[in-house]
């Protein structure tokens, strides 16, 4: 299993929303550049993250998005779910054929649990965890050259 680019794209994306002022609103193509991603691919992004209610967006001219939660009230989970939908990751054969196992498919199970273990973790792992983490990275981090909120 792989998470897509726009999972990446939406984790800097908030990770760089965060490093801002609270009350502050950032255009897209701020965020855009200071990472040197696509605003038209990062536009789409955050469509899926306001919808999720993961950031609030603006229009006009003092237009952009700003978290819709504090870093730590965001999860990995938030994201993922918000940019990868909520479909399981496993469906199993005897929904598309006859099969007997249907209800107690032991493949399944398998999956539902690893499903349940993956979820447990990245609910664990919060955007203000990544946030102090890059902080501490930030030397390497070329896009994290600015002001941390404070």
């Amino acid at each position: 299993m792989q998470f897509s680019i726009g999972c990446e794209y939406a984790i800097h994306g908030l990770l760089y929303l965060a490093m801002q002022r609270p009350d502050e609103v950032v255009l897209l193509t701020d965020v855009a550049k200071a990472q040197n991603l696509p605003v038209s691919y990062l536009a789409k992004v955050f469509q899926l993250l306001a919808k999720a209610g993961l950031v609030k967006s603006f229009r006009g001219a003092h237009g952009g998005y700003m978290l819709a939660q504090t870093p730590d009230q965001i999860t990995l989970r938030d994201v993922t779910q918000a940019i990868e939908g909520t479909t399981p990751l496993y469906s199993p054969l005897s929904s598309r054929r006859e099969c007997g196992l249907a209800a107690d498919c032991v493949i399944k199970e398998a999956f539902t649990r690893a499903e349940k273990s993956l979820f447990s973790e990245l609910e664990k792992v919060t955007l203000k965890e990544m946030m102090d983490q890059a902080i501490r990275m930030r030397s390497r981090m070329k896009w994290l050259q600015v002001p941390v909120a404070g």
